[in-house]
């Protein structure tokens, strides 16, 4: 590819993009292999990159139109435009854009109704959050816990208030407590029985063992069960194991895992819910914020919860805060 002052060559894999300085741009990407196709100052009609690239994917030669993403991305200082190598007419793709709506599938394409698919029974929550069907939820603290705990009750319940689904529950940090999950089924006054039957639970004790539930065993589980709802309880805690020597490779298998649970929960239009309670790593949960259609963190105030939302597809704002304080999430813990 020819190499202009304002086009020049990008990484093949949005993984191997690590400019930290810079201005924010748009990265349109494959959202099944991660082969980087354009990233750029401006938004592009992704009509446009679809003709280009003769709407097939370079690196695993799939319609464009069915796996064309786009995310925001920094742009090294100076620079305009990067595309793939295999991009054979840059040119084009600086020229002003025609009046056609923009469809991008991370986060833009998912529905715009404001209705969640599931609720937590806490107004303040649900009103932001809008957890739906088709998203990757990051959230950050401690309090998260309570709150996947909380939803993987709700879940069961009929629409509007749940899913009416069952939930696979893959637990990386030793998280999963029966009984708050009882105390939740009593709230509720639903069958004890019937609930925790509809709860199906996978602990692992290395990071490996996340990796392989994840990549391995959780598309035979949401098929087996019929799950709408999946849970991975303080993701980063295994691969942050002092005991993890091969710390590249340990990075390596995380990005690739949630990766899989993002184009698995779009694919599947299901809800996966990812929580990691403490700071480990900030490139594991820089990973994870780029990743997930949703981001947020929860900090225990005392008397109240504070949520703060740094990303969501229908929220322009960043860092929301909203202060949950009647009830607690502490609360529901209890």
């Amino acid at each position: 590819m020819q190499t202009h002052s304002t086009i020049e060559p990008l990484q093949p894999k949005t993984w191997q993009l690590d400019a930290t300085n810079g201005i924010e741009g748009y990265l349109y990407h494959c959202v099944l292999c991660d082969e980087a196709l354009i990233l750029s100052k401006h938004q592009i009609n992704p009509q446009k990159i679809q003709i280009i690239f003769n709407n097939t994917c370079p690196g695993c030669s799939l319609e464009l139109d069915k796996v064309l993403g786009c995310r925001p991305s920094i742009l090294p200082p100076g620079r305009r435009l990067l595309t793939n190598l295999k991009c054979p007419d840059a040119e084009i793709l600086l020229e002003p854009d025609d009046p056609l709506e923009h469809q991008t599938r991370r986060g833009n394409s998912l529905p715009r109704d404001l209705q969640p698919s599931i609720t937590t029974g806490i107004e303040a929550i649900d009103k932001i959050l809008i957890l739906k069907k088709g998203q990757l939820v990051f959230l950050q603290g401690e309090p998260s816990n309570a709150l996947s705990l909380l939803l993987c009750v709700r879940a069961t319940l009929p629409p509007p208030r749940g899913l009416n689904s069952d939930v696979v529950f893959i637990d990386a940090g030793n998280l999963f407590d029966t009984y708050t999950i009882s105390q939740h089924i009593t709230n509720l006054e639903l069958d004890e029985e019937r609930v925790h039957e509809r709860i199906h639970l996978s602990r692992a004790f290395t990071h490996h063992q996340v990796y392989n539930l994840i990549i391995d065993k959780l598309a035979s589980a949401l098929d087996e069960y019929k799950a709408r709802l999946t849970v991975v309880s303080d993701i980063t805690a295994l691969f942050c194991d002092p005991d993890v020597r091969d710390k590249k490779e340990s990075l390596d298998i995380f990005r690739k895992g949630i990766r899989f649970l993002a184009t698995t929960a779009e694919a599947r239009n299901i809800l996966i819910l990812i929580t990691n309670l403490k700071a480990r790593s900030k490139t594991m949960e820089d990973a994870l914020t780029r990743t997930a259609h949703v981001s947020a963190t929860l900090k225990d105030r005392g008397a109240y919860t504070k949520l703060t939302v740094s990303r969501h597809p229908f929220i322009p704002e960043k860092d929301t805060e909203v202060p949950l304080d009647n009830p607690t999430l502490a609360g529901y813990s209890q």
